[in-house]
């Protein structure tokens, strides 16, 4: 009787741990499952932030030569501004003179034709 109540104790041990040993399984798979997605996850948002750091410098360099840019824009805007300004002085001191000659000509016609007048 003893042997056989022992063997009846152990099968139900047996049962028991299987039961448990089963439902332990299935919790380990489902947490290995859990934490494989979550590694998945991870290595994604790895990458997410890879990615942006690489448009983040992009970013930062295409700044760059947009400041360099509009810094040459805006000196050449000035030399620009001085040769204009330059240019239209030229061209009014240019106006002045035709127009001091053209009035000193017809001073000289005028003062040679009140000349004849007089001398007749």
């Amino acid at each position: 009787d003893g042997t056989g109540a022992r063997e009846l104790l152990r099968e139900l041990l047996t049962r028991k741990r299987m039961s448990y040993g089963g439902a332990d399984a299935e919790r380990v798979t489902q947490l290995k499952g859990d934490v494989n997605q979550v590694k998945g996850l991870m290595k994604s948002n790895l990458h997410k932030i890879a990615d942006r750091g690489d448009k983040l410098e992009d970013i930062e360099g295409r700044a760059e030569q947009l400041s360099h840019g509009a810094k040459d824009f805006s000196t050449s805007a000035v030399r620009l501004k001085r040769k204009l300004w330059w240019q239209n002085i030229k061209l009014w001191i240019i106006l002045i003179i035709v127009i001091l000659v053209i009035l000193g000509v017809l001073a000289a016609i005028i003062a040679i034709a009140v000349t004849q007048t007089n001398n007749k």
